[in-house]
């Protein structure tokens, strides 16, 4: 559901937004923000739904937790397990399950749980009571519960700088393509006031223009996230 009504907003103001940068060209400053916010709104609902499919295909149909007071249980359609609270090696309860907006796309609350016969279960802020099965597990398994986690931007370290520097090196690639490849016409003198078109190189298509635009943009946001996530992961140093 998420991810329909996520596509809802994608699809018209994507179409809308390279109608109106094909259409009106260069265009004013206000058309120009108007276009660049409909594409940027079209990019972010498609990541939105995009983060819901994977989601909705990872899990199992008729997913379901259950607390009890000698351990967890964890079933769907293809059967239950269960295991006791001493069996939890890994635990870590991330986020707020009580946000409204993260608790309808499931991305502000996350639990991950691993067992010592090398099951590993997840869940988000979609899971019902998911508020509640966090504090259970924190009750129940205090022997893991503290344990520091450090996450992936603190484990990457100088990776994500030489991926930002990727990024940058990538834009500048696609900016000296662009200022190389113009439309050239060859002329040449046929005589007294005279010139004469000789042959046209063709130059870089709308398209084209309209894709390395899109690369750009990415390669932009990818490499301030990483530069943000390397000054976030130092704190983990």
């Amino acid at each position: 559901m998420n991810a329909g009504w996520a596509l809802l907003i994608a699809v018209p103001s994507g179409w809308l937004g390279v109608w109106g940068w094909s259409a009106t060209g260069e265009g004013t400053a206000g058309s120009n923000k108007a276009i660049g916010l409909l594409l940027g709104l079209a990019l972010g609902a498609f990541a939105v739904a995009a983060a819901q499919v994977t989601g909705a295909l990872r899990g199992e149909r008729g997913e379901y937790f259950e607390v009890r007071r000698g351990g967890l249980v964890h079933g769907s359609q293809r059967g239950a397990a269960g295991w006791s609270w001493n069996s939890v090696t890994s635990l870590h309860v991330e986020g707020d399950a009580v946000n409204r907006l993260a608790t309808r796309l499931g991305n502000g609350f996350r639990i991950v749980i691993a067992f010592d016969d090398g099951t590993r279960l997840r869940t988000d802020g979609l899971t019902e009571r998911a508020a509640d099965l966090g504090r259970a597990l924190l009750t129940q398994c205090p022997h893991v519960a503290l344990e520091p986690r450090v996450p992936w931007y603190g484990r990457a370290g100088g990776w994500l700088l030489a991926g930002a520097a990727a990024c940058t090196a990538a834009i500048a690639a696609m900016l000296f393509y662009i200022a190389d490849h113009p439309d050239k016409e060859k002329r040449v003198s046929a005589g007294p006031g005279m010139t004469m078109v000789q042959s046209t190189e063709a130059g870089i298509s709308e398209a084209g223009y309209f894709l390395l635009a899109m690369g750009m943009l990415v390669c932009a946001v990818t490499a301030i996230v990483l530069v943000i996530a390397y000054v976030r992961g130092r704190a983990y140093r």
